[in-house]
């Protein structure tokens, strides 16, 4: 039976302290504390409130759901980094995202169900399958980096650039519509191992039968709408928070204004949900369907999450070019380069675990040494002429 350790009302205020926090300017590393930690809270409430509204809804609505407010750290940091002109930002947070998942979160999930076993064994073709639609999306997303660094006149316009956005938007946004209907409809006994439940992680049931601990989701279809828009709200609020502190939060630290949203957020505020995927890949014969929900976390991130982001910023006069710098797309191609090749023959060990986590640590590192990209620089001499 799934174990459930109710919030303390402590925790429950977190939210409205972090807002608080900022409204009376408090010391920007204490805003962006306290805002962090609610992230994580909020994100609970998110998550038991999309399993409630699940029950009562089709697949469709619930895997929307889980893709836009399931990541709702991602999307909410990104509408906000939009609203207060700083892409970088939204940029970081779902290179980080993805990094944490794709290194970190699988090199766990691998470390803790294989650490005890000679060889662990999954479905190679699905997870193919998954891993090539991923290169395909990065292909899309490095579009504007390849623009810019591959043409002949090193002067594409900002209009160009923002033309290529918005088409590579429309076309993640159509893809994903593709793949949900690969995924529900024509192919959907590939994907009968993985339950659609529990927010935003993929690896469902399966968890209260381990006896992992999970989210109980909340009673009453209306309550839980209520929970979820309220909570969606605070999570937009503390978003704000975090954006307005972040550049002095990378002074603290000592590092770059990019760095907290790429290593530090992703990791403290999806903290939860990793637990979850980590903890359940080491059940008996669930590490595939802990693959299966780093793989579909991302793509929803991706295909998703971005290409709304961008959109919001069409709707709000708020261009959005997320083109990564030649560092941040070498890293995310090797990645997932790296990532392919260890689940491609089905096959795994702890050690290959390992190596992940050990690489999302020199990735995490060089991007703490690496100096402010101009873009950071710009938006930090914003900020502080903002906050003077």
């Amino acid at each position: 039976m799934a174990r459930h350790i109710p919030h303390s009302k402590t925790l429950t205020l977190l939210p409205l302290a972090g807002i608080v926090a900022g409204i009376l300017q408090l010391p920007q590393i204490i805003v962006f504390s306290i805002n962090l930690l609610a992230l994580g809270v909020l994100l609970d409430w998110i998550s038991r409130s999309i399993s409630a509204i699940s029950v009562n809804t089709g697949r469709l609505t619930n895997e929307l759901l889980k893709g836009t407010l399931g990541n709702a750290v991602e999307l909410m940091i990104g509408i906000s980094s939009v609203i207060r002109g700083a892409p970088h930002i939204t940029r970081s947070i779902l290179l980080g995202s993805i990094l944490c998942n794709l290194l970190l979160v699988l090199g766990g999930s691998l470390f803790f169900a294989g650490y005890d076993k000679n060889r662990l064994r999954f479905d190679r073709h699905l997870t193919t399958t998954l891993s090539s639609l991923m290169m395909v999306i990065f292909i899309m997303l490095a579009t504007p980096t390849a623009l810019e660094a591959l043409s002949s006149r090193h002067d594409v316009s900002v209009e160009e650039a923002i033309l290529t956005q918005q088409a590579t938007a429309v076309n993640l946004i159509a893809l994903l519509g593709i793949f949900l209907f690969f995924r529900l409809n024509t192919h959907a006994e590939m994907f009968a191992g993985t339950p659609i439940q529990h927010g935003n992680s993929d690896v469902g049931s399966s968890h209260n039968r381990a006896g992992v601990q999970g989210l109980q989701p909340l009673s009453g279809p209306w309550r839980s709408l209520l929970v979820l828009i309220v909570a969606s709200l605070c999570t937009l609020a503390c978003s704000f928070q975090i954006v307005d502190s972040v550049n002095n939060v990378g002074k603290a630290l000592g590092t770059n204004p990019s760095f907290p949203t790429l290593a530090i957020i992703p990791l403290v505020g999806n903290i939860a949900k990793h637990r979850m995927i980590v903890e359940g890949s080491r059940a008996e014969q669930h590490i595939e369907r802990g693959i299966r929900a780093i793989i579909n976390g991302i793509l929803r991130l991706t295909m998703l999450v971005a290409p709304l982001i961008v959109t919001v910023g069409w709707v709000l006069d708020q261009p959005l070019i997320l083109k990564f710098d030649e560092f941040e797309a070498t890293t995310l191609l090797l990645s997932i380069v790296v990532m392919t090749y260890l689940i491609s023959d089905g096959r795994s060990n702890y050690f290959e675990g390992l190596m992940l986590i050990g690489t999302y640590i020199i990735m995490v590192f060089s991007f703490y040494v690496r100096p402010a990209t101009p873009a950071a620089r710009i938006s930090a001499r914003a900020d502080d002429i903002w906050q003077g």
